[in-house]
């Protein structure tokens, strides 16, 4: 399968789980992929994954929330493997609490890796996908972004302004032939949400208790979530843009 042969894709956080898995799959159809994480073991194992595999990829360290870093490791990109043409925003963290609990600096933080790093990587990125009018971008948002979820303020209120600006993006690109979409994954079984999944009192019950909330009864691997980013980047989906796809195993059709 080579989908995407000859073509640059940049994936963001794409050090582990979602990221991880769609460096793999993009490399899988034949894409050179830029993998961007602020974490070097992890971003040079997940290249050093795909590469093993018989695919083509780098690793760039960067901070998605630091505008001179995101520029700094664009251009690296295009210097070495020539113009973007995919950009899966993936980059994201969490953090927990209801809004009278959290502190300022730690929603400033959510929004910052969050939103404004799709916001500083696209705009590094946009100038070359206009003038070669082609392009397609997919971020990631979350179910968190279409749903309220307990305790979570900063993280629905970010993932929510995912959305709104795939939306915008759309509007403003599709003259230039760029589409732009985003994925809302459900529960995804990825190391970070292992991580909180483990704080919890009984682990395993939680586990139980959130795999029942969605129709399908289990959570999603994040190769299911990866190939729907595939999808909505791949020429298949050449009139889909400003679309919000859930892959979420029914949990927002309640």
């Amino acid at each position: 399968m080579t989908r995407f042969a000859g073509e640059v894709v940049v994936v963001t956080g794409g050090g582990s789980g979602i990221g991880r898995a769609a460096a793999q799959a993009f490399a899988r159809e034949g894409a050179t992929v830029a993998v961007i994480d602020r974490d070097a073991v992890a971003g040079r194992g997940s290249v050093e994954s795909l590469e093993a595999a018989g695919g083509r990829g780098i690793y760039t360290a960067a901070d998605v929330s630091m505008a001179g870093e995101v520029a700094a490791a664009v251009r690296r990109i295009q210097e070495s493997c020539g113009p973007i043409d995919v950009v899966f925003n993936n980059a994201g963290i969490e953090h927990s609490g209801p809004l009278h609990e959290v502190a300022e600096e730690d929603w400033d933080r959510v929004m910052a890796v969050n939103l404004k790093g799709i916001f500083l990587l696209c705009k590094a990125v946009m100038p070359v996908m206009m003038a070669r009018r082609k392009g397609a971008v997919v971020n990631t948002s979350s179910i968190s972004g279409l749903l309220g979820w307990p305790a979570y303020a900063a993280y629905c209120a970010s993932k929510g302004g995912v959305i709104q600006l795939t939306r915008q993006m759309a509007v403003d690109y599709g003259p230039y032939n760029i589409r732009v979409n985003c994925i809302c994954p459900g529960t995804t079984m990825t190391p970070l949400v292992e991580r909180l999944f483990e704080l919890e009192a009984d682990p395993e019950a939680a586990r139980r208790l959130i795999a029942a909330r969605h129709p399908l009864g289990r959570f999603a691997r994040p190769e299911e979530v990866a190939e729907a980013a595939l999808f909505l980047a791949s020429e298949e989906a050449s009139f889909i843009t400003g679309a919000v796809l859930p892959v979420d195993g029914g949990y927002t059709a309640k």
